[in-house]
């Protein structure tokens, strides 16, 4: 039985080389994180911290503030940017037996840069995952098929501190997200994710992101994001299934107009 050890908490001052590394490792080189110039021509002014290296520090608190069980589901917002170089103040406080409430927010002035809940409980009883989630039809999609190994968890733990594997997953999303759909310029304002199983090592993960809704007026998209066991042609096991919502600033009427034709989802 896992022990209720009381809040974590850790300062970090994430720098652009943190940047850099989590983009290595995650294969997310949106320029939002990694280009000054680029980052200096949005509403930004300067680069960002990935929302997913915030999702794993987090996490890694989650496991120092309840040692010992599963995470079964993460559930975050971004309510605003992390620059590099900035003092921020990362926090997990456990609220009764499985949840924990997540706050990572700027040393300055308070201001929250991720916040959310983690849930901890037996990922057998997280099925079906994500209250009856299905796999959306029609919809704009990405996909990447990616092999863990327990060298990438070192990577990780170098940067992050803990070795825990549900931010390979994240990672994933993060990659498809901000490089592939919508890609580059994407802003990661949610995300909610439910696991199934423990992310395994050594063997592929397929993970896949599906526009759900458009929302050109306020440029934002809603996606259903899933990961799976690679399985060659066919449908592997579920590791996690979830939802995100990123706004797109960078796509033009013809982007918006082109991923509305190729769907059935709610523009």
């Amino acid at each position: 039985m896992s022990v209720l050890s009381g809040p974590a908490q850790a300062e970090h001052t994430l720098t652009q080389d943190d940047f850099a590394a989590f983009a290595r490792l995650s294969g997310d080189d949106n320029p939002i994180h990694l280009d000054a110039g680029h980052a200096a021509r949005t509403h930004f002014g300067r680069t960002v911290a990935h929302g997913a290296l915030l999702c794993a520090l987090l996490r890694g608190l989650v496991s120092d503030a309840r040692p010992g069980p599963p995470l079964a589901r993460l559930a975050v917002t971004f309510p605003a940017p992390a620059y590099a170089d900035e003092a921020l103040v990362f926090r997990a406080d456990p609220q009764d037996d499985t949840r924990v409430r997540l706050l990572a927010q700027r040393q300055a002035d308070g201001q929250a840069v991720c916040e959310g809940v983690a849930t901890l409980a037996p990922l057998a009883s997280s099925l079906p995952p994500d209250n009856g989630w299905t796999d959306p039809l029609g919809g704009s999609t990405a996909s990447v098929t990616r092999l863990y190994a327990d060298a990438d968890l070192g990577l990780y733990e170098r940067l992050t501190g803990h070795r825990l594997r549900e931010p390979l997953v994240l990672s994933l999303f993060s990659f498809l997200l901000g490089t592939r759909l919508p890609g580059p310029g994407t802003n990661y304002l949610k995300q909610e994710t439910v696991f199934s199983r423990r992310v395994p090592l050594d063997a592929p993960l397929d993970a896949t992101v599906t526009i759900t809704r458009l929302r050109p007026d306020k440029r934002l998209v809603d996606l259903a994001t899933v990961c799976r066991i690679h399985a060659g042609g066919g449908r592997g096991e579920t590791v996690a299934t979830g939802r995100a919502l990123v706004l797109a600033p960078h796509w033009g009427p013809e982007r918006w107009a082109s991923h509305a034709q190729m769907s059935d989802c709610q523009a």
